[in-house]
């Protein structure tokens, strides 16, 4: 997020200052006026916050800065201008941004210049009222929402209702097919943990915060630790020592490359190797720049993986 140091340098430049302040209210003012012109009506919504804004009824410049939703609204269809550059990190949603503009962190001024009529965020977004001035907002609060819901929510959105529909059906019905060729292959009783290092910390995740887990848990009914079930669900994820994760540990161990600060030390314990899940090769490696994503395109390649793993 971009951080913004303020300091008080005497009068003229504080006037100076204020000046361009002002331009650059006007100027995303009248930005706004004119985007909202080309998208038709305006419709009330409700935030995650319970506050009631306006939003185009039917949005022609959107811009995606919550990098979990990229995925969402492409497959939707929506008509995306802009999205946040980190989304490129993923194999999977790259290849849908080669006519989009990139956005960097915390850059409102290229935001503006896309001249967007809806913005969507984070609701944990530190530029949210930059943004609000640009044009509506639509602050998103991750942990509130089911990974279904959320796309049934964005349709909602972006006015492509029946576009969500439509997957959401598609999907459930091949996840219908899948889990009772799962339960064929590994029982009904069988656990899968999923553990991933984010430089020197080890956190565990419960069944709804990416890396596979609604498909594991809400789509296959793989069975959740009862260490998992207890403490991490209802919070989405928990950190965790080396020496802990035997504790959460399931019959399956699906398990994140990390980021770049991770060495993956505690695979190298004699905890980790003493695992039934290691005993037993039935540890499942994958890439967490794919598999942080809960969004269709996403979904459906680490189904395929997570497939094969279960079922070979």
């Amino acid at each position: 997020m971009m951080v913004l140091v303020l300091a008080a340098c005497g009068n003229s430049e504080e006037s100076s200052e204020s000046s361009v302040e002002e331009n650059e209210g006007s100027a995303s003012e009248a930005s706004s006026e004119e985007s909202t012109e080309a998208s038709g009506g305006m419709v009330s919504y409700t935030t995650d916050a319970g506050e009631e804004i306006e939003i185009p009824e039917d949005p022609q410049r959107v811009v995606i800065l919550a990098t979990s939703y990229f995925g969402n609204v492409m497959q939707l269809e929506a008509n995306v201008v802009g999205a946040h550059a980190r989304v490129t990190e993923s194999d999977v949603l790259e290849p849908y941004t080669e006519d989009i503009e990139l956005v960097e962190d915390g850059n409102i001024e290229q935001v503006m210049n896309l001249d967007p009529d809806l913005i969507i965020t984070f609701n944990s977004d530190e530029n949210l009222d930059k943004l609000k001035a640009v044009a509506p907002t639509v602050p998103i609060d991750y942990a509130k929402w089911n990974y279904l819901d959320v796309h049934r929510e964005l349709g909602k959105i972006t006015n492509t209702e029946e576009k969500a529909e439509e997957w959401i059906a598609g999907w459930e019905a091949e996840l219908e097919e899948d889990r009772a060729t799962v339960e064929e292959a590994i029982g009904e009783d069988a656990t899968a943990s999923v553990v991933e290092q984010y430089a020197k910390d080890i956190y565990v995740y419960g069944t709804n915060w990416g890396r596979g887990t609604e498909i594991l848990y809400q789509g296959l009914g793989v069975d959740v630790p009862q260490a998992i079930q207890d403490e991490v669900v209802e919070t989405g994820w928990k950190a965790i020592s080396a020496e802990e994760i035997e504790k959460y540990s399931g019959d399956y161990m699906f398990v994140g490359s990390g980021d770049s600060g991770a060495d993956n030390a505690y695979r190298d314990t004699a905890v980790w190797n003493n695992l039934e899940a290691v005993q037993n090769e039935r540890v499942v490696e994958f890439n967490s720049s794919i598999f942080y994503y809960n969004d269709p395109y996403s979904l459906e390649y680490q189904k395929d993986i997570i497939m094969e793993a279960l079922t070979k």
